[in-house]
């Protein structure tokens, strides 16, 4: 039984949404200063690197990830083609950005509707395939990229072998009071010292705006995203997943649904190739390979399929923990030996084997399960009826709390 029980609509549940996403924008506030710098996490004897740079190129994985969610989790197509997306997205913004000229963000207005052009075409055939045999056609793909972008017919636009390298930068406006902030944070009693010593250096701000635009431009990935869900077009790709046959025969017109979420993916698939070209600065034939395209499922599978959420954890799953496993040099009652190679894609694969048999809807799964035994959130009750909002049969008393119906305050129930 949960803790505390929250009716949807009123003033309590505002204010813990409210409050919930107010801490998680002050999380990300205070990791861009703290770690405008790279920092070091020390656990048992083992120095794990996190960085701004680091944490953008999650932020790429997450937005890729995002897409996978639309057409595999939402929709149910087996779908693992998304690295061919990703790498249009870096080499065409790269491309515009340095032999053309243009402002990383203006490259949004040719990207996003370019690869959603190629997730129609693609999708297009694949109304005809579904199951192992889509996961075979888009896996070959992404498997294709690498050596096509290394064809000499496009080495003018993608520089062949060597990669598309791209010298603008991000760099942060004079009206963003960064300094000012720095200056706040390191005035913290206690924890002030964890956010630098003085101004920021032209490098430490660059990083933090840089940080700010890809955080806010995933946030903006995730509304519209949540926001097509919800509407009608998401119930129906929805309904095609619980049930092609059923949908069919409510009307739903299934291909147009299958292809639109193919574009959907694919073209937040190449805004995920944007932010990442932007931070590495070069878009290379080697990142792109169908090793992505596997490491952009097992992202969604850890994470949790069918959840926004999902996405954001499998996303910094696959940034962090291939490159921490292989950091690790001692665990207790590990051998030393053991833990020499390559243990990062070895600690990735057994972390998706143990969530397959522990967890199988994901860590989100997992978090969930725990939220439920603090908080829960409940519909409101019909117009006209009154009373605790716990389900019957629930001990509302046995020390919990529950909050009515309307706006009044928490308070245990007797």
């Amino acid at each position: 039984m949960s803790r505390y029980t929250f009716v949807q609509g009123t003033r309590q549940q505002r204010t813990y949404h409210w409050v919930a996403w107010a801490l998680f924008i002050g999380l990300i506030v205070v990791v861009a200063f703290a770690y405008a710098d790279t920092g070091q996490l020390s656990i048992y004897d083992n120095s794990y690197s996190l960085s701004l740079p680091r944490l953008n190129k999650a932020i790429a994985y997450v937005i890729a990830v995002l897409g996978l969610q639309v057409v595999v989790g939402y929709t149910g197509q087996l779908a693992l083609g998304q690295s061919f997306f990703f790498g249009t997205g870096a080499y065409l913004s790269a491309w515009l950005v340095q032999d053309q000229h243009w402002p990383w963000l203006l490259t949004l207005v040719v990207v996003v509707p370019s690869c959603f052009l190629l997730g129609v075409i693609v999708g297009i055939p694949a109304l005809r395939i579904k199951g192992l045999y889509l996961a075979l056609v888009t896996l070959g793909l992404a498997a294709v990229f690498p050596s096509l972008v290394q064809l000499d017919s496009l080495a003018e636009y993608t520089n062949g072998a060597a990669g598309k390298t791209v010298d603008s930068d991000l760099v942060v406006p004079s009206w963003l009071p960064l300094d000012g902030i720095a200056g706040f944070l390191q005035s913290i009693p206690f924890v002030g010292q964890y956010f630098g010593d003085g101004d920021l250096s032209s490098k430490e701000a660059d990083r933090i705006w840089k940080f700010f635009l890809f955080a806010v431009l995933a946030a903006v990935c995730f509304w519209m995203v949540s926001n097509l869900i919800k509407s009608r077009p998401g119930r129906a790709i929805r309904a095609i997943r619980d049930n092609e046959t059923s949908a069919a025969v409510s009307g739903i017109y299934t291909s147009r649904y299958k292809v639109i979420s193919f574009g959907v993916a694919s073209a937040l698939g190449g805004v995920g190739g944007i932010v990442y070209v932007a931070e590495l600065g070069i878009a290379s034939p080697g990142d792109f390979t169908q090793l992505l395209a596997i490491f952009f499922i097992v992202g969604l599978v850890v994470g949790g399929v069918g959840s926004l959420t999902g996405a954001l954890i499998g996303g910094l799953v696959i940034a962090f923990v291939p490159d921490w496993s292989s950091s690790t040099q001692n665990v207790p009652g590990v051998p030393e030996r053991w833990l020499q190679g390559p243990t990062g894609t070895l600690v990735l694969g057994i972390l998706l084997i143990l969530l397959t048999f522990v967890l199988p809807g994901g860590i989100v799964a997992g978090v969930r399960q725990l939220k439920a035994r603090v908080v829960r959130t409940v519909p409101a009750p019909p117009p006209g009826t009154s009373g605790p909002t716990s389900e019957p049969g629930s001990d509302a008393g046995e020390g919990t709390e529950s909050v009515t119906v309307g706006d009044e305050d928490l308070a245990p129930q007797s």
